[in-house]
């Protein structure tokens, strides 16, 4: 093997994940089964520190209440997706508030502020006489934003984040807690969010195919797959141990008195198209547009800005002179 399939076999490639949304629409849950389907590396060096959240039963409203996300985090997981290494980290932030509208904004800027800061990180490297070949890619590659199945689609609240988060990240739309609705109600509501996205030209991630590359058949059913699952559905499982009646293997999902939910069958939600969207087909699109689009945007902005502060400076020197002159 040359040192070259050497290096490639042991790279690790980094992918950083963030999950927004207003509270209660199981942000949380979903990363804890995100968490629950992934393959954990055995080898890796450290043992992750894992959030008490990821543990804790929210079926009942105290439970809930207890087990809310008070402040943003994040932690990274040593994981194996399809035979490649994955540096996985998580970011959870609280839960927007809906009954304040300065609460909100305060939220929402918090959030992209934690974006902007991963940017400024990799400025920072940039910048560097001598930089670190160690450096840790921070930058949030993909952000869920949950939205409310009670809604008849985007909320004028939901049109006001979304248009702020898409300037700064690949923003991919979620519809929290499907169950509660039927097919039917399920299928309006995605129909009635996509024409919203279109009405107030929201850019969120729309799976682009390069025309000038050769895609397989196999590759492009899953992309058309994909696109037409956005906004993808999603539905937690509840901590209770759940049987297949027809198996009787054990199941990450629901139980109700007319049957059993599965949240990893595609037939009961997207979950499963979601993950492999993220970990596999295209996670390194997700990569490539943060690094060429977003952060170029606002590493351009940042650059223009100091070029700016730097001109003001100087022409407020000289009208000092001049008016020091004329004394």
């Amino acid at each position: 093997m040359s040192p070259r399939s050497r290096r490639r076999k042991h790279a690790v490639s980094q992918l950083n994940l963030m999950v927004v949304g207003f509270r209660s629409l199981g942000k949380t849950s979903f990363i804890r089964m995100l968490f629950e389907t992934l393959a954990i590396r055995k080898n890796s060096k450290e043992e992750p520190e894992l959030p008490a959240s990821l543990f804790q039963s929210a079926e009942s409203v105290r439970d809930a209440e207890e087990a809310r996300t008070k402040e943003l985090y994040s932690f990274t997981l040593d994981i194996e997706e399809e035979g490649e290494k994955i540096s996985l980290t998580l970011v959870d932030s609280p839960g927007f508030v809906k009954d304040n509208e300065l609460r909100l904004d305060v939220q929402v800027t918090e959030a992209l502020r934690y974006i902007e800061a991963q940017f400024d990180h990799t400025l920072a490297e940039e910048t560097k006489v001598k930089r670190n070949p160690k450096a840790q890619d921070s930058q949030i590659h993909a952000c869920l934003y949950f939205i409310d199945n009670a809604n008849n689609g985007l909320t004028e609240k939901d049109i006001r984040i979304l248009k702020r988060l898409t300037a700064r990240v690949n923003v991919i739309p979620v519809i929290a807690k499907a169950d509660l609705l039927t097919n039917t109600q399920l299928a309006n509501l995605k129909q009635a969010i996509k024409k919203d996205l279109k009405t107030h030209e929201i850019p969120v991630f729309d799976f682009p195919v390069d025309e000038d590359d050769e895609v397989e058949p196999e590759m492009a059913a899953e992309i058309a797959n994909a696109q037409s699952q956005v906004p993808f559905s999603v539905i937690a499982p509840e901590d209770a141990a759940i049987t297949d009646p027809n198996t009787g293997d054990r199941i990450r999902g629901r139980q109700y008195a007319w049957g059993i939910i599965d949240c990893l069958n595609p037939k009961h939600c997207d979950f499963v198209v979601l993950r492999n969207v993220l970990l596999s087909s295209h996670r390194k699109l997700f990569k490539d547009i943060t690094l060429e689009v977003f952060y170029e945007q606002y590493r351009t902005e940042r650059l223009m800005a100091r070029k700016a502060s730097k001109m003001i400076t100087k022409e407020q020197k000289k009208k000092l002179m001049e008016d020091l002159s004329e004394i």
